[in-house]
């Protein structure tokens, strides 16, 4: 398989595991998840640190990932694009994650959510 689509797939499936229940709700799992200086920038408009993410939780979300791609930024770096779709609501978001090779593997960097016009 060329890197460049194992890393997209890495990537994708670690994305997913943040939309899921299993990860969102462990606070030691999506910790694991996130490097120590991880910045967010939700599509509430609010900003998270990693320590924010740790303390506070997330909730529950019914998201699904479309229109996902990878860019190549250097040897352990990438950014992940992709639209979000909530499955009740219908709402978009456009979403893109840095994220950084670290030893233990793949570690979010920073995120950004932007509500998606129709």
């Amino acid at each position: 398989m060329d890197e460049q689509l194992q890393v997209k797939e890495t990537i994708l499936q670690l994305e997913r595991s943040l939309l899921e229940d299993d990860t969102r709700l462990s606070t030691d799992t999506v910790g694991n998840l996130l490097t120590e200086d991880y910045l967010e920038h939700g599509s509430s408009g609010q900003s998270f640190s990693k320590i924010d993410i740790v303390t506070n939780g997330l909730d529950s979300v019914d998201l699904d990932i479309r229109d996902f791609d990878v860019r190549i930024l250097s040897e352990d770096t990438v950014l992940a694009t992709f639209r979000t779709c909530d499955t009740a609501s219908g709402g978009e978001q456009l979403r893109s994650s840095i994220w950084r090779y670290q030893p233990g593997g793949w570690r979010m960097l920073f995120h950004q959510g932007t509500p998606a016009g129709k």
